[in-house]
């Protein structure tokens, strides 16, 4: 079995000839996958030349490889692996970021309903969707040769010397031009915010409302894990920051005058390593301008911030609480956990990664890692958020589990926030008890 090998610019593959097996990548966290898939493939040939069929068993592998080989033909794609979403995120990795228009994608998924066919052929820039159920050996080979007629066609269309030079140009081209249209989409109705309670598990009474940005450009709609990763520019995120923190603000001091329950407005910034005292200072700012309480409003800080050591990580969050606001560490358990760590950073609460949420009563290791990180995180006396809660048998374990709070559309999908009030008092007339959702 081939495995990527670490991107080297200067060792990369050298570019194919005429002769050359085909490259097909096959990205799925399922081993016995790629065994089937070698099995099928072994003997397979399109125009007199073979399929040289390499494996990565997550996206980071899948990136690292890609980078590595960039005449790679077909990439046969699972969606669901380190994170619910990382084929999606991938793929707009190799389209926005690599620039990379020739590379066929066939999105291969066990998991539907993470990923709908209609949506994703809509929004992503992909040449092929089925099921793994669908794909019986014939089929699968039908589609693999299909496809790498099609790159064929491609590249026989390609000017001579439009190669990965020109393709690393125009990925860095169209990174300015996203970020540049991001700038533009700052203060307009391209940029909007929607809002998810967070729910106290024992009670039902809400613990938090989180604004989460949304930006449409063109077919597609960016949330904060795809704003983080198509800014680069740290000067620019630092901006969205600001817009975003005056805005959850804004928003607090407007509900406490309705007289609202007392609520967090947590906030999911994109600064991590390149935190500018300037971020801190407007941020100072607009919490004396909307004169909020003490912890009103929460910061949303990425895990990575624990996957190594980082002593100016520890000073950002105690600067952030000094100044009289909550700090939530989000995406907990994608990464190596350190308790030394989380307990030098010490956030007031953090939030279970949906990929160990959504689904966990029915997989007893998802269900242990769950199970760890609450003891973990309790050890310390901070609050758990369990992320992307789907249904009701995962809502009765993080119960039963003792975790504190709860996000997800089975408590309560997004909303436009202009909408907060006008549900929040519904649901308080509903259940007869104010701020709570049923």
């Amino acid at each position: 079995m081939t495995m990527p090998e670490p991107p080297d610019d200067a060792a990369r593959a050298p570019a194919r000839g005429p002769g050359d097996p085909w490259i097909v990548l096959l990205v799925d966290d399922e081993p016995d996958v790629h065994e089937i898939t070698r099995l099928v493939l072994a003997d397979t040939t399109f125009s007199g030349r073979a399929i040289e069929l390499h494996s990565a068993h997550s996206a980071s592998e899948a990136r690292a490889f890609l980078e590595q080989h960039r005449d790679t033909a077909l990439m046969l794609l699972d969606v669901v692996m380190e994170t619910d979403d990382a084929g999606l995120r991938l793929v707009h990795h190799v389209r926005e970021e690599m620039g990379n228009a020739d590379l066929q994608i066939v999105l291969r998924t066990g998991q539907p309903g993470m990923a709908p066919e209609r949506e994703v052929i809509a929004a992503y820039d992909i040449n092929g969707y089925f099921l793994k159920t669908e794909l019986v050996a014939q089929k699968l080979r039908s589609i693999v040769i299909s496809s790498l007629r099609t790159y064929s066609y491609i590249r026989t269309l390609r000017p001579a010397g439009d190669a990965p030079a020109a393709a690393a140009e125009s990925a860095g081209q169209r990174r300015l031009a996203v970020e540049d249209a991001f700038e533009a989409a700052l203060g307009s109705d391209a940029l909007r915010l929607l809002a998810q309670p967070q729910v106290h598990l024992a009670s039902g009474a809400v613990a938090a409302i989180e604004l989460i940005p949304n930006w449409r450009r063109g077919d597609a709609m960016l949330g904060p894990a795809q704003l983080a990763e198509a800014i680069h520019d740290p000067e620019l995120r630092q901006r969205f920051d600001a817009w975003l923190f005056t805005q959850g603000c804004a928003w607090a001091k407007a509900w406490r005058s309705l007289g609202l329950p007392a609520f967090r407005i947590s906030l999911p910034i994109l600064t991590d390593d390149d935190w500018d005292h300037r971020l801190l200072a407007s941020m100072r700012q607009a919490l004396a301008a909307a004169a909020v309480p003490e912890g009103a409003i929460d910061v949303e800080v990425p895990g990575t911030l624990l996957l190594v050591e980082r002593p100016q990580a520890s000073d950002l969050v105690a600067s952030m609480k000094a100044i009289g606001l909550s700090v939530t560490v989000v995406d907990f358990g994608l990464g190596l956990v350190s308790l030394p760590r989380l307990r030098r950073l010490l956030p007031d609460r953090v939030k279970i990664h949906h990929s160990f949420v959504r689904r966990v009563t029915q997989d007893r290791e998802r269900a242990a890692i769950a199970r760890s990180i609450i003891a973990l995180v309790h050890t310390l006396e901070l609050s758990v958020i369990a992320d992307g809660l789907a249904s009701e048998q995962d809502l009765q374990f993080f119960k039963w589990e003792g975790c504190d709070i709860g996000q997800g559309d089975l408590l309560a999908a997004p909303m436009a926030v202009s909408d907060v009030s006008a549900s929040l008092r519904h649901d308080a007339t509903q259940a007869g008890r104010p701020g709570r959702l049923h």
